[in-house]
């Protein structure tokens, strides 16, 4: 599921504008850790009362969030750049 919550992001952050991909992101978090922990993901050795759960979910979203940041500097410096 990282990898459908951080392809979701990359799209959203190359179709979207930066607000509504920052948007976009927790809300892909939020789906992607409901079907990992209760949904038709879920393993049955996966906790979703531990911090082994959560910690590394916290640390996917920052990524995702340090992603749509990221991509939006990198459109915004190649449209500067071009002007």
């Amino acid at each position: 599921m990282d990898i459908v919550f951080l392809a979701v992001v990359v799209i959203a952050a190359l179709l979207l504008p930066r607000s509504r991909a920052l948007l976009v992101t927790p809300a892909a978090w939020a789906l992607c850790v409901a079907l990992v922990g209760w949904g038709p993901a879920n393993n049955p050795d996966v906790h979703t009362t531990s911090l082994g759960f959560w910690v590394p979910w916290a640390v996917v979203l920052v990524i995702g969030l340090a992603l749509v940041v990221g991509i939006d500097l990198v459109r915004r410096r190649r449209r500067l750049a071009r002007a």
